[in-house]
């Protein structure tokens, strides 16, 4: 399963889900009146400015809460497309049944609530669908646009061989980008996340030295990956280039280690067919 790029979670993006979307929806809802909305809610043409106020104000609070939501989670977690999508769906039922809350409460419920749910949900659903496909749809292009100039530094550090080789020095900066630790790509063997520092587990004299690096998985991503350190699991990277064979045991597949004295590394799910294909390649 593919994990959703950073560029949905920028800020200009969460900027159109509070901003740009909700003055979207406001006007559209009092100018196109999607399924008939005025007759629905049997109001003027103020009175449904009025209410598509409040409606757009509910569409802005669940969809705050939803996605500072979903940024801890993402701290935590990783989050695939049909992880996006289904959130999604689950923040429209969410406007969908406050909407109907709302407009129940204020018919003095007069109305069955259930009965309002129907065309809520369509309501909520033509003005949802279009800006959500828009963002989802620019947020591909940065992604893509980002990875087009990751390629192009890459194959530019490798055309002069900064990096690639074996012998070449890896540089590890802290979570102030302040250097810490420059060690040759061949030394290293594994690194495992703990708390809030990573370790970066190294040969110095044929012995395994542990370097607590305070910093993130995720921020040392990069400079790894374009060594042959790959991520295998959601707290270890390893370097493939070490590794004597994949195996299977009780607990799933994971990597053993030409040096002796290291762990078995574990290799989940989530990166099993990225790990095992890039290991063929490498030891083809």
């Amino acid at each position: 399963m593919h994990k959703i790029p950073d560029s949905y979670f920028k800020g200009n993006i969460i900027a159109c889900y509070v901003l740009l979307i909700p003055l979207y929806a406001f006007f559209f809802l009092i100018g196109a009146k999607p399924f008939h909305l005025d007759t629905f809610m049997q109001v003027t043409q103020g009175q449904l400015a009025f209410r598509a106020a409040i409606m757009v104000s509910i569409e802005v609070v669940v969809v705050l809460i939803s996605r500072l939501s979903m940024l801890l989670v993402r701290s935590k977690h990783q989050i695939t497309y049909t992880g996006f999508i289904i959130w999604e769906i689950l923040e429209g039922m969410s406007i969908t049944m406050f909407c109907a809350l709302f407009v129940w409460l204020l018919d003095k419920r007069t109305m069955v609530y259930v009965s309002l749910l129907p065309n809520m949900f369509m309501i909520t659903f033509s003005i949802l669908v279009f800006p959500y496909v828009i963002v989802a749809l620019l947020s591909e292009l940065k992604d893509r646009e980002i990875n087009l100039a990751r390629s192009k530094v890459t194959i530019d550090k490798y055309a002069s061989g900064q990096i690639g080789r074996e012998d070449s020095t890896l540089p590890f900066l802290d979570e102030k980008k302040a250097l810490k630790l420059a060690v040759q790509a061949n030394s290293v063997l594994y690194i495992e996340a703990a708390d809030n520092y990573v370790n970066i587990c190294y040969l110095n004299n044929d012995k395994l030295v542990r370097y607590p690096l305070r910093n993130s998985m995720r921020s040392i991503e990069q400079i790894c990956e374009s060594n042959n350190i790959v991520r295998c699991h959601r707290s270890y990277y390893v370097n493939l280039r070490k590794v004597r064979a994949i195996q299977k045991g009780q607990d799933g597949l994971f990597a053993e280690l030409t040096y002796s004295g290291a762990p078995h590394i574990p290799v989940s799910t989530t990166y099993s067919e990225t790990v095992t294909g890039k290991f063929s390649t490498l030891s083809a």
